[in-house]
């Protein structure tokens, strides 16, 4: 029997499964990001047995992992404005690199800018398999010092 209940997130891939991963930017050593580090995804089995269809992104000061969308949670603009610097590389399970330098931005569906918000509502799709203890994101060595203190990445990964 066909499940009725696919979704369709923007884009042409339906998604009936979500699961949202938290990735911190900071260390017990040093609270703020720092540039050249990598900080590498928590490991998910689940998200690594099934093809993924798209991600979405949220910058975190809490650790919420919620059955929903992130609620609650004030996305300031200097927060927004800093992940323009956050880059994100996506591993396959045969440690092939499928994305390099992905915009941390590109994947998010709110961006509040200075008077006016863009809301695009869009999840971004990318199609393929992962690696989680592979991924990672990082700001690149050759950028200035960094406005994120405790801050994560919060992304959810939509699959089927």
């Amino acid at each position: 029997m066909k499940n009725t209940n696919l979704q369709t997130y923007g884009n042409n891939y339906p998604s009936n499964k979500f699961r949202r991963i938290l990735i911190p930017l900071f260390t017990q050593e040093n609270p703020q990001a720092v540039p050249g580090v990598k900080y590498y995804f928590p490991e998910n089995p689940e998200i690594d047995k099934y093809n993924i269809v798209g991600m979405e992104a949220h910058m975190v000061k809490q650790p919420t992992l919620a059955a929903g969308d992130i609620k609650d949670q004030i996305i300031d603009i200097v927060t927004q404005a800093s992940a323009r610097d956050i880059y994100l590389n996506l591993y396959n399970e045969k440690n092939e690199e499928t994305f390099f330098n992905l915009p941390l931005r590109s994947l998010f569906t709110y961006m509040p800018f200075a008077i006016n918000f863009k809301v695009t509502k869009r999840i971004k799709p990318i199609k393929t398999k992962l690696k989680t203890r592979s991924c990672f994101a990082y700001i690149p060595a050759n950028i200035g010092g960094s406005a994120l203190e405790n801050q994560y990445i919060s992304l959810t990964i939509y699959y089927n």
